[in-house]
């Protein structure tokens, strides 16, 4: 399992944080284990959601004359208060108060649903929003809890993850100008006529257009190193810093800004990488919540994947009830105006709730990541017998730190995502969704797999049986990975404009007569490495999971399966039943 170091000892990446503090679990964690939390702290308190308008915010420490910490410190001393040996994990938004952006705006961008904000590339936003980081930075490091802070999360743009104010790329005249500066320094191309934004037509692709894609994702990138280099400098490089950012296995829209996670993989500020597991098909049961990071990518690169797992429950209710009269009744309901689930609405019982907490920590056990169970509203897991699950998790945890896995099946399939190739199609094409569509198929087909970005290609082939691309348009880089595969040997599933997408059946097919191993064939969620079995069923009824050998397999939360030395399990569960082994 993976660990944080601090002060020399090891501790599981397993924390909790909630966006409402007064409706947090706070005490229900501390009594079942749990020592590590993010706190959310913004610089202001506009909404971070710039589509609905939503903010969890009531407290902006520079919307004043003098910084307003209260918000944030009364959570800390709260937690330390009940837990004094706690770890504080600052959750900070990084975004302008109102005052910088009614006086800097042509640094700034439209936003969907009014009024503006920052420009994630703007030199005026790193400047000023680097002192002010400072300076917050600095108050933490003069209070009587800083001994109780183990690091800093950095956030920024829309839904705190550093995706652009406008959804549009930042696109402003600032930002054209940037961008020509940027297009003849870094490629040598002198960019005359500028942009319009007719260029950025879904259906069509100028090369202008797709020159911009990497320069609007790029930037970010940079912006986003830029912050964390200054949190390491005023951390004297002793605290972890870590961010959201690289969802180029699950969002395809390139002007959101999310695609230059390969300009910051190997930064020496950046410690964890950030992402929610992903919200396929409204986060159903009975299919594979994957990750949206290429998360072998970053483990190889010496970085913690430290993913958000928000998993509603059947106590998930309306933020409205959480806080009456705070915000729209129209917005983030739990159904929509068919009456149709949406992302919001939890399982129906707490037996379900159960299965989906125990799938999305079989996931990322299996994966080696860390995980911060985040209870957006408050009271998703205000249950003893979800708190009984929850601290199981965590001793299996404690108990498996910086273990040794060295006679575990581990995944024979590599699946490549190639982010500069969303730039060589229309945005947000069927092209481009077919890099999504491939992984949430990959999850049901009985075969575990690991995810890099086509980089770490050359590094890693050889140790898989078969490659997986996404892209149907590739970059350069891309095109080498899926040559690379030619001169060693590997077949490879290679996507085009003709066949761009395949179906869980057609992928196990393939992967299957390329000599892979199958564990199920029943569309069942299977997770094996990292010394862990995950197995997720889609259907009632029996179903057999066939090991690559025979091993000894240990029941973990869940007694009535036996420990036993075999090659096939076979289980009668009903309709989406998680259970996890260790193997």
């Amino acid at each position: 399992m993976p660990y944080i170091e601090i002060n020399e000892r090891l501790y599981p990446p397993l924390a909790y944080t909630t966006y409402f503090d007064e409706c947090g679990e706070w005490s229900d964690f501390i009594k079942n284990g749990y020592k590590m939390f993010f706190v959310n702290v913004s610089f202001n308190d506009l909404p971070i959601n710039n589509v609905t308008g939503f903010t969890p915010f009531r407290t902006g420490v520079f919307e004043t004359k003098k910084p307003d910490y209260t918000e944030f410190e009364s959570t800390v001393h709260s937690i330390l208060k009940e837990c004094p040996d706690a770890f504080i994990f600052p959750r900070i938004h990084i975004t302008m108060p109102r005052k910088w952006v009614a006086e800097n705006t042509y640094e700034t961008v439209d936003t969907p649903n009014g009024g503006r904000r920052e420009s994630l590339f703007s030199d005026k936003f790193r400047e000023d929003g680097g002192e002010l980081l400072k300076n917050l930075i600095s108050h933490i490091q003069a209070s009587d809890y800083c001994y109780r802070i183990a690091g800093y999360q950095l956030c920024g743009g829309t839904t705190q993850e550093w995706i652009h104010h406008d959804l549009n790329g930042s696109f402003s005249p600032m930002g054209l100008e940037k961008y020509k500066k940027w297009a003849a320094k870094k490629h040598g191309i002198d960019i005359t006529n500028g942009l319009e934004a007719k260029d950025f037509s879904k259906n069509v692709l100028t090369k202008e257009a797709s020159l911009y894609y990497r320069f609007c994702c790029e930037e970010v990138a940079a912006t986003i190193e830029h912050f964390a280099k200054i949190c390491k400098e005023c951390t004297s490089n002793q605290q972890i810093v870590g961010v959201f950012y690289g969802y180029n296995g699950f969002v395809r829209d390139p002007l959101w800004g999310l695609h230059g996670l390969g300009e910051i993989i190997s930064s020496p500020h950046i410690d964890f990488f950030s992402s929610p597991c992903a919200y396929d098909d409204t986060r159903s049961l009975g299919l594979d919540w994957g990750d949206m990071l290429p998360v072998d990518s970053v483990r190889l690169h010496g970085k913690l994947c430290f993913i958000e797992c928000d998993i509603r429950t059947s106590l998930t209710k309306r933020m409205q009830d959480s806080r009456p009269g705070q915000y729209p009744e129209d917005i983030m309901p739990l159904v929509n105006n068919e009456g149709k689930r949406t992302v919001w609405k939890g399982p129906e019982s707490e037996e379900l709730s159960i299965s989906a907490l125990r799938k999305a920590f079989a996931h990322q056990a299996a994966k080696g990541s860390g995980i911060w169970w985040f209870d957006m509203w408050g009271g998703w897991y205000h249950s003893e017998t979800l708190m009984n699950e929850l601290n199981a998790m965590r001793s299996i945890c404690e108990e498996r730190v910086n273990t040794d896995i060295t006679d575990c099946p581990c995944a024979e399939v590599a699946l490549f995502i190639d982010e500069r190739a969303y730039a060589n199609s229309p945005r947000t094409s069927p092209l481009t969704d077919a890099v999504n569509a491939i992984r949430v198929a990959m999850g049901n087909t009985g075969i575990p797999f690991d995810t890099y970005m086509v980089e770490d290609a050359e590094g890693v082939i050889s140790d898989y049986k078969a490659v997986i691309f996404t892209a149907t348009n590739p970059s350069e880089r891309g095109i080498a990975a899926s040559k690379l595969c030619k001169e060693k040997g590997i077949p490879c599933i290679l996507p085009t404009e003709e066949k761009y997408f395949y179906s869980t059946e057609e992928l196990r097919d393939l992967l299957t007569d390329m000599g892979v191993h199958c564990y199920n064939q029943d569309n069942n969620v299977i997770y094996c490495s990292n010394g862990f079995l995950g197995i997720h069923t889609k259907k009632p009824g029996e179903t057999t999971i066939h090991l690559p050998r025979r091993m000894l397999i240990k029941p973990l939360l869940d007694d009535r399966v036996e420990a036993q030395v075999t090659d096939t399990i076979t289980i009668d569960k009903p309709q989406h039943t998680t259970l996890l082994f260790e193997i």
